[in-house]
């Protein structure tokens, strides 16, 4: 395939004075950037484009998700080699046939949507942020999501297990760059005890009986996409009418999979019972390994008892532990839910304070060694834990050394390997694959 030689430095100072009028629109101005009609192309990779409102979006993603109102020569070069990198390994997806399901693909997309409407703190907000409807933004992420998919599928395609470094490439790592490595943030060495809220009969029979009744609804005539769109809780497929695309075996957890599998074109199940509630699936078509459903899905409705049952199970359990009833570890290892620490007394290891999520920041940030966090809810609203934490140990910003921070520095040892290696592959990809920068 013919391969168009591009000189990025070049490239990367027009993009600069090209990117200067952006970002000055979006904070002295507050005009919010769009996507338009006859979007300009500024690159092709492939049989893909990068367009500038793609540009646009992820320059306002990129600073708002770094709290960042200004920028550099190299922010600019980080986000637009990113989508050109991104856009070589795609065009190789596509050469090498990789598939992600609708399933998969509404379930991430729908997650990340949720995340961005707390974020901005409503969907109006969401809107008016990125100056395009709520419909858009699903519509950009649930590209970019796809494609991330792919993305890392090709990656694992190609590097297999993963890339690993020998101790000996660590000590070279940290002999070459130690003094240009960034502070160690802040760290806690921490045991866990989890606890997730259990599903009541209570909320079962709930879910059970409003999807009876849509279910009634169904064997009386009506239209199964007109009922999906007013009632599925799933809503990401919802929209389509509960429509879940072609999806191969394998996409759908056990129960789900063994009704719509036993489905004929045109025929709907009775309630079908998974860990996300209950389903009434239709089947569209299926030719071997794959088929094509609608469903409706009735969740669990929140039983906020059960939720306080779990914080209140915690808190009697951290006064036994203060009153010496019982140690931490034992009551990890007795009553933890989360079944891989649990097997090692609750034992997390150490974690950066840029690893937490707000409430476990706000939990812990008092705590000194020894000192016992209160329940805190980790997760979102579709799946959720109650954590409780152990200071074993506590870290204030420092200095790496090999010493105290071995693990740290082999991280990022093993980061610098990847993106070596990556960057070797990708001088590689160019090679065969067309590429290009129209700015």
């Amino acid at each position: 395939m013919h391969n168009i030689k591009v000189n990025f430095k070049k490239s990367f100072y027009f993009l600069k004075n090209f990117l200067i009028a952006i970002i000055f629109i979006v904070f002295s101005s507050g005009i919010t950037l769009s996507q338009k009609e006859g979007d300009r192309i500024i690159a092709i990779i492939g049989n893909g484009v990068i367009l500038e409102s793609d540009l646009n979006f992820q320059i306002i993603s990129f600073l708002k998700q770094n709290n960042m109102t200004t920028y550099n020569e190299q922010v600019i070069e980080h986000i637009f080699q990113g989508m050109i990198t991104e856009k070589l390994i795609l065009a190789k997806a596509e050469q090498d046939s990789i598939y992600v399901s609708d399933e998969e693909l509404n379930k991430q997309v729908d997650n990340r949507l949720k995340q961005l409407v707390t974020q901005f703190g409503s969907e109006k907000n969401l809107e008016e942020a990125y100056g395009i409807t709520i419909i858009k933004v699903k519509k950009i992420l649930k590209e970019q999501i796809e494609q991330s998919i792919k993305v890392e599928r090709v990656k694992q395609q190609k590097f297999g297990s993963g890339i690993t470094v020998t101790r000996s490439e660590v000590l070279n790592f940290y002999k070459d760059y130690k003094d240009s490595l960034s502070p160690v943030p802040e760290t806690f060495e921490l045991y866990e005890i989890v606890r997730v809220p259990k599903i009541t009969e209570e909320s079962k029979l709930q879910a059970k009986i409003k999807a009876q009744a849509i279910l009634d609804s169904l064997k009386s005539g009506a239209d199964f996409t007109t009922l999906a769109k007013n009632n599925s809780d799933d809503h990401g497929s919802a929209e389509n009418g509960g429509i879940l695309g072609k999806s191969k075996k394998g996409s759908f957890v056990k129960e789900f999979e063994d009704a719509a599998f036993l489905l004929n074109p045109g025929e709907v199940t009775d309630l079908v019972e998974t860990e996300f509630g209950f389903h009434i699936i239709k089947l569209i078509d299926k030719a071997g390994d794959f088929i094509t459903a609608q469903h409706i899905l009735v969740k669990y409705p929140k039983n906020e008892t059960a939720d306080f049952e779990e914080i209140n199970f915690l808190k009697d359990l951290r006064t036994k532990i203060q009153n010496g009833e019982i140690s931490f570890k034992l009551a990890a290892k007795q009553f933890s839910q989360e079944q891989r620490s649990a097997l090692d007394s609750g034992y997390i290891g150490k974690v950066g304070i840029n690893n937490l999520d707000s409430l476990e920041i706000i939990a812990l940030k008092d705590l000194e060694k020894g000192g016992i966090s209160d329940p805190v809810k980790v997760g979102d609203d579709r799946y959720y834990a109650y954590y409780m934490y152990f200071v074993a140990d506590r870290f204030t910003e420092h200095i790496a050394t090999l010493e105290s921070d071995f693990k740290v520095i082999e991280e990022k040892a093993l980061i610098y390997k990847e993106q070596k290696i990556l960057s070797d592959w990708i001088e590689e990809l160019k090679k065969s694959i067309y590429v290009d920068i129209k700015i």
